[in-house]
């Protein structure tokens, strides 16, 4: 979400969760991940998202924002920039390659534990959404090739024909299970299952930059996902490893293809061709998950983007992300509606495109408002059968924000040498974070269980 403003953009409850494969997740995790491969998917039935019992599945969640991709306004208070900017602040404090990296690699353990997500499932939640940085799909030798550019010792078009030559040598994502993104979803996996929690995968931080804003792309080149063919054939190539390891994968809710697109040259028909592309790798390995899709303006404009459009129109699922829309009071009016059908947003446009296309609708993202907007919203959208998911979970402020924990100063964007990190990897931590009670009671009294 382009996250330095706040930005545009009767049905029974959820009473059956995937059946969970508990002697699997007491093995080890290559063990625990084959034995995964039995556990039902959920799909598309009509406008329902539906369990292999058809029972309907509200998914009501929380995005683990921050995590694997640090969006800058998250990491201070109208700070604003692409990771590759905070990377940039930890080279000119003095770090090695080395040293950046293992920082990164400390991040990312101290971040999210099972602490974490056995939290978020105490407070009724069913499901979380994984925000995913391509750049975890690259080996530690082929990202380093990616930092040389941010610190500014690569030429980016060095950066471009690497990508192209690795590409044209089957290099790409050559074992998975030893890339770090298939470990931290395969650990999260297991941890989410523990509690119940679906997981969607979310490509948040796609390859080239999918768009203009700055703290959702990491961008090198602004939009390169659009001008560079390369990145949609690294993208493509992405999704059909995944979806050869995670095809039969029940603890997996979704794939979100590709997170946000906005400012797109060629708008949603240039989206649609590229959604085409990856449905059809998807489902070319025998993968039937629900499909996320999400169109231009940060995942809410839908023309020409209907399901009737698609080659493969089984388990779609069509996303909207809701923001800045205090317009209608407490987002009370049920019945408000934008005058394009195929605008998602409102909640009376969610219904009527639901219904008239036939197809199951999810807040991928909502939040950054007042505790009382937000608790009126997700009541609102549960009192009609659409499921959720908060943005987010944690980041950094001084003071009480959306999320539901607030990670305390000292900023990693005001580091000035490695010993200034030591507190900054103390505070991320679960037990170290302030929660932010009026946005965890105002959620949580409206889970639906």
């Amino acid at each position: 979400m382009p996250r330095c403003a706040l930005h545009d953009n009767s049905l029974p409850p959820m009473t059956r969760l995937f059946p969970l494969l508990v002697t699997a997740l007491a093995l080890g995790s290559a063990t625990a991940h084959a034995q995964s491969q039995s556990a039902p998917l959920l799909r598309a039935d009509g406008p329902k998202i539906v369990d292999a019992q058809k029972h309907e599945v509200l998914l009501q969640g929380m995005n683990l924002g921050g995590w694997l991709l640090q969006e800058g306004y998250m990491m201070k208070p109208g700070y604003g920039g692409t990771q590759g900017s905070v990377k940039k602040v930890l080279y000119q404090a003095g770090l090695s390659d080395a040293a950046v990296e293992k920082f990164y690699q400390q991040w990312r353990d101290n971040f999210i534990t099972k602490t974490d997500i056995d939290f978020i499932a105490q407070q009724g939640f069913n499901c979380i959404r994984l925000p995913l940085h391509y750049d975890l799909f690259l080996t530690p030798a082929q990202r380093e090739v990616r930092n040389g550019v941010i610190r500014g010792t690569v030429p980016y078009a060095d950066y471009v024909a690497k990508l192209k030559e690795w590409q044209q040598k089957g290099e790409l994502f050559k074992e998975p299970q030893q890339l770090e993104a298939i470990k931290l979803i395969d650990k999260t996996l297991g941890w989410c299952a523990a509690n119940k929690l679906y997981v969607v995968l979310d490509l948040h931080a796609a390859p080239g930059a999918q768009g203009t804003d700055t703290n959702i792309a990491d961008a090198l080149q602004p939009n390169d996902f659009w001008k560079e063919p390369i990145y949609q054939d690294i993208t493509n190539g992405l999704w059909a490893t995944l979806a050869k390891r995670y095809k039969n994968d029940g603890r997996i809710a979704m794939y979100d293809l590709v997170n946000e697109p906005n400012n797109v040259p060629g708008g949603n028909a240039a989206i649609h061709t590229m959604f085409e592309r990856l449905i059809n790798t998807v489902r070319a390995q025998g993968d039937q998950h629900l499909l996320l899709l999400e169109g231009n303006g940060f995942g809410n404009n839908y023309n020409e983007m209907l399901r009737s459009s698609f080659t493969h129109q089984e388990n779609l699922v069509y996303n909207a992300h809701r923001y800045n829309l205090e317009k209608y009071p407490l987002s009370n009016d049920l019945g408000a509606t934008n005058p394009d059908a195929n605008q998602l947003g409102t909640i009376g446009n969610l219904q009527a495109f639901r219904t008239a296309q036939n197809v199951p609708v999810w807040i991928g993202e909502t939040g950054e408002n007042t505790s009382q907007w937000m608790g009126e919203a997700a009541r609102n959208l549960a009192s009609v059968g659409i499921g959720w998911c908060h943005w987010t979970y944690k980041r950094f402020s001084d003071k009480p924000i959306a999320a539901l924990l607030r990670i305390k100063p000292p900023y990693l964007v005001d580091v000035k040498s490695a010993s200034d990190l030591g507190p900054i990897l103390e505070n991320i931590k679960f037990k170290s974070c302030v929660p932010n009670t009026d946005v965890i009671n105002a959620l949580k009294a409206e889970i639906k269980k």
